[in-house]
């Protein structure tokens, strides 16, 4: 769906400000709620999708189950409702900031005790997801979105419930076709990617999240493979490489490591039993008071010293006379006596403060120093007048503050010689102040003001007529308006206007001939691939004074197609690296292009395609290797992943015929 044809639907209530991306099922937009003036995230489904009942039922159940989740680690779902044209959409929170695949893509790891708080607060969204009934199956970096509270602390929210699955309901509620993969391969559990299509639990969720952390460690990922066929295929035969062997060069404790690998169990009931448990391990890692016990050792003891035979107690107070207060009434009487005493200071601090600040004018101060003595003597003497000295003050300022307000936009108004607005600005004064000494003189002002504002209006509508004239190119017709303006504009400011605007005009129409001759020839050149040549035409063009938005406009041409050219190289030599650098390039230097975008998509498409090749070859391999060592449990574990990885591949199908 287009941009145009998106605002055009969502006019009334969401103002669309960008296409943010297009996914499986529909199309991101941001918005802003025209009414709260707040920006959102809005999940329009495609409309080819909307006859399809499965994805129209999944996408319906994204939506109830978001409803019923409400966790500061988790997206909010603020509305789904349907367009006039049909489709259903979902308006999310837009969350500032960016996912965690892009800030270790771009940083590689993060610090461990970092990376430990976001899988905390990962763990807890996960807990509030698990506890309504549902298993997320598609926790990976890129679904987790890194943003900052309102103290600017990170804070992790875990989006997209695309793939969310009711436990609760049972097989039934299934709404993917048995067989079917959902996920990522690199994130996935290994009961995700088991051909023997086992029942899930939350624990999936709590494996593929052991992985982000493993990734934000050590900024690698916990097997080492080139294709997401070996991801997989290691993730079921082989154990996640060790923190410590994996990055050498970190201090990584031992007990997280440990921590980690379990995550990491190929069989979930070795992993933790749910995120609560997950969080308490991890917690230990961060919270120093867990390592040591509360009773005091002695270095030679076994056990914690409690007293011994030979401790001598404390003496006792003895006990008091009859009439006498016992040591511990004592001790409270005195410290009742100090703190009336020291309330009895603070108040008259605060009385004087107050006091002061209300003689010189310092109303703020003197409030907070009322409110200050009133929480310390609510029932203080001097309280009420000092309120009421305080509003009697801060009426009378106020005036006095209002009635200088209006003698200065008065006079402003006068020197500016705006009638109209000093007639207003003289009735307000009058208002507040009817015996004003200078009332006489500013009422003749104003009156004079009156008679020169009919023949200013005169210059004004032969000023505009020029500007008209400018306009239509009609330069003649507007030097006649110029003279009569210089005869009746008393300020000479619209004279002066016009005549630069004409001057201006007269040049740019010289300007703007040989500027069209050059960005004729600059676009032959663009046009026959002469980017050397297009270079020169542009400088002949930054020599004139020309408009800058014209001028960025021909800079952006040319810097396109030289992106354009390297981008071609790049995909003809296939690297995909470079072609999405110069994608990027194209989208920071020319962010209102499109072409960016297609870029994206086509690189994300050969790409994908030129990896699912080697990656269908490197299993084919692999299921050829299991035959021929007469494995063939392996061989069928190898080609039911190459049937998930590319179902309609011709070498699958026959792979599946040697089977």
């Amino acid at each position: 769906m287009s941009l145009e044809t998106i605002r055009g639907l969502m006019d009334e209530k969401y103002e669309v400000l960008d296409h943010l991306a297009s996914g499986g099922v529909g199309d991101l937009y941001l918005v802003r709620h025209r009414h709260l003036e707040e920006h959102r995230v809005v999940k329009v489904l495609r409309g080819d999708l909307a006859a399809d009942e499965s994805t129209m039922r999944r996408f319906q159940q994204e939506a109830r189950i978001a409803t019923q989740i409400k966790h500061p680690n988790v997206a909010i779902l603020y509305d789904y409702s349907r367009l006039p044209d049909g489709r259903y959409y979902m308006v999310w929170e837009h969350i500032a900031g960016e996912d965690l695949g892009e800030v270790i893509r771009d940083r590689g790891r993060i610090d461990p005790e970092l990376a430990i708080e976001l899988t905390i607060q990962a763990l807890r969204g996960l807990d509030a997801i698990h506890s309504a009934g549902v298993i997320h199956r598609d926790i990976s970096p890129d679904n987790l979105m890194l943003t900052r509270d309102l103290r600017g602390r990170p804070r992790v929210k875990i989006i997209d419930l695309g793939l969310v699955k009711n436990l609760r309901e049972g097989e039934g509620a299934e709404l993917t076709q048995a067989g079917t993969f959902l996920g990522k391969f690199r994130y996935c559990s290994p009961e995700q990617a088991s051909p023997d299509e086992p029942t899930l639990d939350p624990r999936t969720d709590l494996y593929s999240l052991t992985q982000v952390l493993y990734e934000m460690l050590t900024g690698k990922p916990p097997f080492e493979s080139e294709s997401q066929h070996g991801f997989v295929i290691k993730r079921l035969t082989e154990d996640p490489i060790p923190l410590r062997r994996r990055s050498p060069e970190l201090s990584l404790s031992g007990r997280l490591e440990k921590v980690v690998m379990r995550g990491l169990e190929r069989r979930p009931d070795d992993r933790y039993p749910d995120a609560p448990t997950f969080i308490g391990a991890l917690s230990e890692m961060v919270d120093p008071t867990r390592e040591s016990g509360t009773a005091e050792m002695d270095p030679d003891d076994e056990e914690p010293r409690t007293g011994t035979e030979d401790d001598t107690p404390a003496p006792r107070d003895p006990e008091p006379r009859p009439g006498e207060l016992t040591k511990e009434e004592r001790l409270e009487l005195l410290e009742q006596i100090d703190r009336a005493a020291s309330k009895t200071r603070t108040a008259k601090r605060l009385h004087t403060q107050a006091d002061r600040a209300l003689r010189e004018g310092r109303f703020e101060e003197a409030r907070e120093r009322i409110v200050e003595l009133e929480e310390t003597d609510p029932r203080h003497r001097h309280l009420p007048s000092l309120k009421e000295r305080l509003t009697e003050n801060e009426a009378i300022a106020q005036r006095r503050q209002k009635v200088l307000q209006a003698e200065q936009m008065l006079e402003k108004y006068l020197l500016e010689r705006q009638q109209t607005l000093a007639g207003l600005a003289l009735d307000t004064l009058l208002d507040l102040y009817p015996n004003h000494p200078k009332r006489s003189d500013y009422e003749a002002w104003v009156d004079l003001l009156g008679d020169e504002a009919a023949q200013q209006e005169q210059a004004e509508k032969a000023f505009d007529r020029g500007r008209k004239a400018i306009a239509e190119g009609e330069l003649a017709r507007a030097r006649e308006a110029l003279d009569e303006v210089e005869t009746l504009d008393l300020s000479g400011r619209l004279a002066g206007t016009l005549l630069t605007e004409i001057q201006e005009a007269e040049r740019g129409r010289e300007i703007g001939a040989r500027a069209e001759e050059i960005r004729d020839r600059l676009g032959a050149r663009l046009e026959e691939g002469d980017l050397e040549g297009a270079r020169s035409e542009l400088e002949r063009l930054e020599a004139l004074e020309i408009p800058r938005v014209v001028l960025d406009n021909d800079r952006s041409r040319l810097r396109e197609a030289e992106l354009e050219a390297r981008y071609r190289r790049a995909i003809g030599d296939r690297r995909w690296h470079d072609a999405r650098e110069i994608a990027r390039e194209m989208g920071r230097e020319l962010p209102s292009s499109e072409r960016p975008r297609e870029m994206s998509k086509e690189i994300s498409r050969l790409q994908g395609e030129d990896e699912r090749s080697r990656s269908v070859e490197e299993g084919l391999a692999t299921f050829r290797r299991y035959l021929e060592d007469e494995r063939p449990r392996e061989a069928r574990m190898a080609l039911q992943v190459l049937k998930n990885l590319a179902p309609n591949d011709p070498r699958v199908r026959e792979a599946e015929q040697e089977l």
